[in-house]
């Protein structure tokens, strides 16, 4: 496994994270930093270390992120999360009309624009998976009987929170980090 971000400056990662302009990933560094990256930013760093990984011999490259990356080109097949999850929660959702949980307001627009445009009516707010209290008032926003199920937009997300935001809302959560864990052991078998 390696990070877009490993062996990258940490003055570097300053400089990018102080950028304001475009649709900012949630990223918690190696030493536990939590900062919020242009997604602009990332691209040509996530596709280099595919390379990478797929020049090492990686039978699949998962990208850990639930953002809409645009397709990654590396020599090994690509899972990534922000097209297979509109996919399947589409093939669930009757009705279409769901609650999405981001890891930061920056990303709130575009959530809702990427969701809108996949075909669904869309209810956005936003809770860190790094920052606990986040949860509550994220929850409550959530907890709407229309709702057919919430989408945690997020691979930080995790069982636990996962768990705890459903009994909070009295709604299924849809998890995107074990849904694409269960897809990449699929296509790895």
């Amino acid at each position: 496994m390696t990070g877009a971000l490993d062996g990258v400056p940490r003055a570097d990662i300053e400089r990018l994270a102080a950028t304001v302009s475009g649709y900012p990933l949630h990223t918690r560094l190696a030493d536990g930093t939590i900062v919020d990256v242009p997604m602009t930013a990332l691209v040509p760093l996530v596709e280099a270390r595919a390379r990478c990984l797929a020049d090492a011999g990686a039978a699949l490259v998962v990208v850990l992120c639930a953002g809409k990356f645009p397709e990654i080109r590396c020599a090994a097949p690509v899972l990534l999360p922000g097209k297979v999850l509109p996919g399947v929660v589409g093939a669930i959702a009757r009705t279409h009309r769901i609650g999405v949980v981001v890891p930061n307001a920056g990303q709130i627009p575009a959530a809702t624009e990427k969701w809108t445009t996949d075909g669904f009516t869309v209810k956005v707010t936003s809770a860190s998976p790094f920052r606990h209290e986040e949860i509550v008032p994220a929850a409550q926003a959530m907890a709407d009987p229309s709702l057919e199920m919430i989408v945690l937009d997020c691979m930080g997300h995790h069982a636990a929170y996962r768990a705890e935001f459903a009994r909070r809302t009295g709604r299924p959560v849809m998890l995107t980090q074990s849904l694409v864990a269960r897809i990449a052991g699929e296509l790895m078998s």
